[in-house]
């Protein structure tokens, strides 16, 4: 392919043949003219002078006019033939500067497609799709499992997430996968636990249902009771109790105490509870200076503002500065204390 300065070369050169043609045209058309050819003046007049003496006289023959001369004829001839020149001359022009402007465009979008060519052979070309089989859908995944409960003794009601689903011993084979609540219920009490269940397989659970103990400790007498029904100690401070939940209330009468125990016994635990009651107040004030003590302990000067004090029995000594006492063995309940000293 041609360089692009060729290519400027040629069409320049196309233009200015087509500028030369064209003024030649021009200077041509103006020298044209249909005026008979006149010899000079001084040829004229010598054919008129007379004859010289070394040759004889020759009289002058007339001469008829001849017709249009041959350079005449000759201009004719060139302006016929111009005439039709010169009215297409400038659309010979014309055409020679579209075909220019032809011939150039068809270089410039010749070298457009090639430079398009040459681009699209550099890129990558986008790999070939890939076949891709078919596959076969994966079967779907079981999503529950098995529990199998058993129980001593046997015959012990099984729900599952507060559903019944049977007596022990019992297999349960829909359970969802994941963690779930078992609660095993008979005549010897309730047991409460937490199994995990697995896909396509089968836990198993065996519990015992036998009772336990609650062992109470207080810093006074209790009465212990559970739905209205009093619980005895034994020797040991006490209670045999079925497994599983139970509300136990607690009572002092004297000291107008009651609190209330909410438990989970295992089958064969040994469950410590201990009650320890919010403490009370003690309120003490003397008509004389005096300081206070409180189970042999000095508290302060009267007067004593409600004083934090257990419930329970105390004493409470009340010493004047100028000399003298007074005690007091006094019963301390939920209820306020208040005592008032005069000497």
């Amino acid at each position: 392919m041609a360089s692009s300065d060729q290519l400027t070369n040629r069409r320049a050169a196309v233009v200015a043949a087509a500028r030369a043609a064209a003024s030649w045209g021009r200077a041509r058309r103006a020298t044209w003219t249909s005026v008979p050819l006149r010899l000079p003046p001084t040829i004229t007049a010598a054919a008129a002078a007379a004859p010289s003496r070394s040759e004889p006289f020759i009289a002058p023959v007339a001469v008829e006019p001849a017709g249009p001369s041959v350079v005449a004829r000759a201009a004719a001839r060139a302006r016929a033939i111009a005439a039709p020149v010169a009215q297409r001359l400038p659309r010979v022009a014309a055409l020679t500067v579209l075909l220019v402007a032809g011939v150039w465009g068809g270089i410039v979008g010749a070298r457009y497609v090639m430079q398009q060519v040459a681009t699209s052979r550099a890129r990558p070309k986008a790999p070939a799709p890939v076949a891709v089989r078919p596959q076969t859908p994966p079967r779907p995944v079981k999503t529950t499992g098995g529990l199998r409960v058993n129980s001593t003794p046997t015959g012990a009601m099984v729900s599952v997430d507060g559903k019944p689903r049977g007596v022990t011993p019992v297999t349960i084979d829909d359970l969802a996968v994941g963690r779930h609540t078992i609660e095993i219920r008979s005549a010897s009490g309730t047991v409460q636990r937490t199994a995990t269940v697995t896909a396509n397989t089968i836990s198993e659970i065996d519990e015992s249902i036998f009772s336990g103990w609650v062992a109470v400790y207080a810093p006074f007498d209790l009465v212990i009771s559970e739905r209205g029904r009093t619980l005895a100690l034994d020797e040991r401070n006490q209670i045999m109790l079925p497994p599983g939940r139970h509300e136990l209330r607690f009572t002092n009468r004297p000291l107008e105490y009651e609190a209330v125990r909410q438990i989970e016994l295992k089958p064969g635990e040994t469950l410590r509870l201990s009650i320890t009651p919010d403490p009370s107040t003690l309120t003490v004030t003397a008509n004389e200076p005096a300081d206070v003590w409180l189970d042999g302990g000095r508290i302060g000067d009267a007067p004593i503002n409600n004083a934090p004090i257990t419930l329970g029995t105390h004493e409470i000594v009340v010493k004047r500065a100028a000399g003298g006492e007074k005690r007091f063995n006094v019963t301390v309940t939920a209820k306020p204390l208040t005592l008032a000293v005069t000497f």
